[in-house]
């Protein structure tokens, strides 16, 4: 993070007919700080839905007496609400959403991750330009969050540019395929850590790689994925960090991280980690908010439901913890990434639910080009035996797609051995 972005309010407003969350609050100040900013108060109310302003006057008011540089809002705020907030109190004002996009921002390292960021930026700008174009003529401080005027043409702007990107990330997300088809050939089953943000996705790959990616206590250390190769048990891994997941995120932003997201669609199982030191409605409403991501972002695979964090918790509460949301997460298996407890349980549990490796016979001419297929099925799957006569007859265990893509000819002779 470069400096101190400024000092803000934070405002939220809840609907009096819901139970309260006070996490809501502590997220809020958690994504605040990740983003650079002095956090100068907070201002919440119970009431329904201000149409101008999201919240009562009194509260903005009341906001504006810390002195802050910038208002943040939990709660989305329409194009309208925007355009009067920062021209009654002349005051910048961003909602959760755009908060997290800044965060975002600040951590793309890679190109790919700013160009994701930027689509998710226009995309989610777009209908505020709209809107302020047929509001710009109504006040001295037109423009978005009143910083600037508008043209008829900055819509067309943004959406030629939204085109752009989509281009490109199409060509990246073609790539990503290529390359993950390329592993599977290879031999290599993906794993995908999945998750709340600040989960500990972060630790668990590290903990599992013996890697050092950063898994600071704060939300949205990992944007860019990270994999790497891990031999477990005999069995060859490729283990993939991505990004975490937050409630009520706009399926914008996960259509804009499509590609970072595509490394969970493609894996062959997904191990959806989860902080279970959370309290239990709040770990059943994040639970709650990863299935729904990972049904928006259109992933079929098998999701092993990883509860980290338990040595926080005694067994008792454990038991109790996990009872409570047994409906989200049947069959769970429970960890500490960051002292190696259940580590056991986990890798036994991935190798169960990965798809079962199968037993082939393959013939291959006594040849040079046989000799050579047969070195590139060593390459891909594991082995048994071989017996060289007038034929190459091997007996090999993997992957049948690895299998298949390393014979890939006419005079290979391949059959499935049942019960093997």
């Amino acid at each position: 993070m470069k400096g101190e972005m400024g000092t803000v309010v934070l405002l939220i407003r809840e609907n009096p007919r819901d139970d309260p969350h006070p996490e809501k609050n502590e997220e809020l100040k958690g994504l605040a700080k990740a983003a650079g900013y002095k956090v100068k108060g907070l201002i919440s109310q119970r009431r329904g839905r201000d149409g101008k302003f999201q919240l009562g006057r009194g509260k903005i008011e009341e906001a504006m007496a810390f002195g802050p540089e910038k208002l943040v809002f939990y709660n989305p705020l329409s194009p309208g609400q925007v355009y009067n907030i920062s021209k009654e109190f002349d005051i910048p004002v961003i909602d959760r959403f755009n908060l997290i996009l800044e965060i975002f921002a600040s951590r793309a390292s890679s190109k790919e991750a700013h160009l994701q960021v930027e689509l998710a930026q226009l995309s989610y700008r777009a209908p505020f330009v709209k809107v302020m174009e047929s509001l710009q003529k109504l006040s001295e401080r037109p423009g978005y969050g009143g910083s600037g005027s508008y043209d008829i043409s900055m819509y067309r702007d943004i959406k030629a540019r939204i085109a752009k990107i989509k281009s490109e990330l199409k060509g990246v997300e073609d790539r990503g395929e290529r390359r993950r088809q390329r592993r599977k050939d290879l031999g290599f089953d993906l794993v995908a850590l999945a998750g709340y943000t600040n989960a500990g996705k972060s630790t668990l790959f590290n903990t599992l790689a013996k890697e050092g990616v950063s898994s600071k206590d704060q939300p949205f250390t990992t944007l860019s994925p990270t994999t790497r190769a891990l031999d477990v048990k005999g069995r060859r891994l490729l283990l993939t960090d991505t990004v975490g997941f937050i409630s009520d995120l706009p399926l914008f932003l996960i259509k804009a991280f499509r590609s970072t997201l595509a490394e969970i669609v493609e894996a062959d199982l997904v191990l959806l980690v989860s902080d279970l030191s959370d309290p239990a409605p709040i770990l059943r409403e994040k639970l709650v908010a990863c299935h729904e991501v990972l049904w928006d972002c259109g992933n079929y695979a098998p999701i092993v439901t990883v509860f980290n964090k338990a040595d926080r918790l005694s067994e008792e509460e454990i038991s109790t913890r996990i009872e409570t949301v047994l409906d989200l997460a049947p069959s769970p298996v429970t960890i500490s990434a960051k002292n190696d407890q259940g580590l056991g349980d986990l890798i036994d549990l991935v190798l169960e639910k990965l798809p079962p490796l199968e037993t082939f016979e393959i013939r291959l001419s006594t040849s040079e080009d046989g000799m050579g297929r047969l070195s590139r099925i060593y390459e891909v799957a594991e082995v048994l035996e071989v017996d060289y006569g007038e034929e190459i007859v091997a007996l090999v265990k993997g992957r049948p797609d690895s299998i298949f893509w390393a014979l890939k000819h006419p005079d290979s002779n391949l059959s499935f051995l049942e019960g093997v």
